[in-house]
């Protein structure tokens, strides 16, 4: 009998990550759904927090998926460290227009980050 009980406490102990992935999927659905909608309506303070939340994978995805005009808009307000790793990972196009949007201080400051990332 205690065989049994250790064998389904077991069990549910490679369950429950499981449970706990998947929820953290959801919500990291909702919060990309969210961005979407504050862009759409010209919500870029709100977008950015939901954005910061989500995974890298999930913040390059968005950026592709969204207008450019409003990945531009939702990535001019975000760090200067968070940006320059983003232009790592996104099309050369888009990064570009990223890029050449941001004030000239903000767009020096990615461009040292970049060329220093570049030779590490």
């Amino acid at each position: 009998m205690e065989l049994m009980n250790n064998t389904l406490n077991r069990s549910e102990q490679f369950t429950a990550p499981v449970a706990s992935e998947s929820r953290s999927d959801e919500s990291a659905e909702q919060d990309a759904v969210t961005v979407r909608r504050a862009c759409g309506r010209g919500e870029y303070d709100a977008a950015r927090l939901r954005f910061l939340r989500l995974r890298e994978p999930s913040q390059v995805q968005l950026l592709e998926d969204i207008p450019r005009s409003e990945a531009v808009r939702l990535a001019g307000g975000l760090p200067s460290y968070t940006v320059a790793r983003l232009c790592e990972r996104v099309p050369k196009n888009l990064r570009r227009a990223i890029v050449q949007a941001l004030p000239e201080v903000k767009r020096h400051g990615v461009s040292v980050i970049l060329d220093y990332r570049r030779r590490i």
